[in-house]
């Protein structure tokens, strides 16, 4: 049943008129970063009792973040209700709480090869994710300290075209301005090519144009048919905006990037006020969470 599959071998149902008065959310979409996690590395106990009633109820309670898998795990100890995870800018899919890689889409090797080509003309260290692991082809002290605070290994390596594993993404980390530049060239000139988007204002992330937050979770729609009118989607960034719009509802956090004001149908308080709990409660008085 479950499985890896081409984005092009499905589509997303949509709910008619009369149903959508009936409306209730069975796919909940978090953002980690800014959404679900703020000043704090804990989840509250009334976020965790929140999530854990939503789940409860029926509904699929999951995270869709910019982290690599292992970096959203560890943040997910501490919340056993969420079992799947969009990691890697939905560049990968996880359930069982990232035991079962369930659908993934990498790079090829023409787009490793324009991705580094692009970036080597941009003033930015150049990385590459596959699966845990980081390469470079120069460490920094940028790259010393990312391994660190991440609980990853840096390999180096004389070029990211030749490591022989696929990659998820590449990922160019500079000034703001110079990747905010980076990445409004990569979508004018190259969004037929690759994906490109921007998780902090220092990184431009390169994916598989099949890669995006939004793409992941019309394909977990589709697997768990559901309706896109009955996904609730929660973010702050740049890289949320596409899954924002997609969703059935998107609601952005206070204190986010002013471009997922543009986008969203809803705004949530900041997480250091438990902005996701206070929403979801509010949703579930009015039995609006789950099956």
């Amino acid at each position: 049943m479950w499985g890896n599959e081409n984005h092009g071998d499905f589509s997303t149902a949509y709910l008619s008129p009369g149903e959508v008065k009936d409306l209730k959310y069975k796919i909940i979409a978090l953002d980690i970063d800014g959404t679900l996690k703020g000043d704090s590395s804990s989840i509250s106990p009334y976020m965790l009792e929140i999530l854990d009633e939503c789940s409860k109820r029926g509904a699929l309670v999951s995270v869709a973040t910019g982290r690599s898998l292992k970096s959203a795990m560890i943040f997910l100890r501490q919340a056993p209700m969420i079992e799947t995870i969009v990691s890697f800018q939905g560049a990968l899919v996880s359930f069982d709480r990232g035991e079962k890689k369930v659908w993934e889409t990498f790079l090829s090797a023409q787009q490793v090869s324009l991705s580094v080509r692009l970036l080597a003309q941009s003033n930015v260290e150049v990385v590459g994710y596959a699966g845990d692991d980081v390469y470079v082809e120069e460490m920094s002290d940028w790259a010393e300290a990312y391994g660190e605070r991440n609980g990853v290994k840096i390999f180096l390596v004389d070029s990211l075209e030749e490591i022989g594993r696929d990659l998820y993404r590449v990922l160019g980390v500079g000034d703001p301005e110079v990747v905010a530049e980076l990445e409004s060239d990569l979508k004018s000139k190259y969004s037929g090519e690759v994906y490109a988007t921007r998780s902090l204002p220092h990184f431009c992330e390169i994916l598989s144009i099949d890669a995006g937050k939004d793409k992941a979770l019309t394909w977990l729609c589709s697997q768990t048919n559901v309706m896109v009118e009955e996904v609730i989607a929660f973010g702050n960034g740049f890289n949320d905006v596409e899954m924002l719009k997609w969703a059935g509802r998107g609601v952005a956090m206070a204190g986010g990037e002013s471009v997922v004001f543009e986008v969203c149908n809803d705004l949530a308080k900041s997480p250091d006020e438990d902005g996701v709990a206070v929403y979801l409660e509010d949703l579930l008085s009015k039995n609006q969470i789950g099956l």
